[in-house]
């Protein structure tokens, strides 16, 4: 995986759906724990502040769905995935997953370095 030149500055809040909350609630090789749904919605500012300072952001424009989809590796642990809500300017992260090297392969396929790297700011 390459990317060329300096990484972008986007500006964005970032949002989650329940699907992000149930998955993180179900599993347990998360590196913000919780046990329940309400722990889970309580901690999502202590998750966004992760994903911002320890994340490695990327974007790439989907042709086929016509989306900007964005991706934020943890600590190499997680890949968080969602989309771009232009009119509310927010990421909508809509599902996390381990990032084996199945995962890796797949957002990464050798001889498409199609994503750019991002540095996500507040907005």
């Amino acid at each position: 995986m390459t990317y060329e030149g300096e990484p972008s500055l986007v500006a964005a809040r970032i949002e989650f759906t329940h699907h992000v909350i149930e998955r993180k609630t179900t599993r347990e090789d998360w590196l913000v724990q919780s046990n329940s749904y309400r722990d889970t919605r309580q901690k999502l500012p202590k998750m966004e502040k992760l994903m911002r300072e320890k994340g490695t952001w990327y974007q790439k424009f989907d042709d086929e769905e016509g989306l900007m989809k964005y991706y934020c590796l943890i600590n190499n642990l997680e890949v968080y995935c969602g989309i771009l809500i232009e009119d509310e300017n927010v990421i909508l992260i809509t599902t996390y997953w381990p990032y084996t090297s199945k995962m890796k392969r797949r957002l990464f396929p050798r001889k498409m370095e199609n994503y750019e790297r991002i540095i996500l700011q507040e907005e």
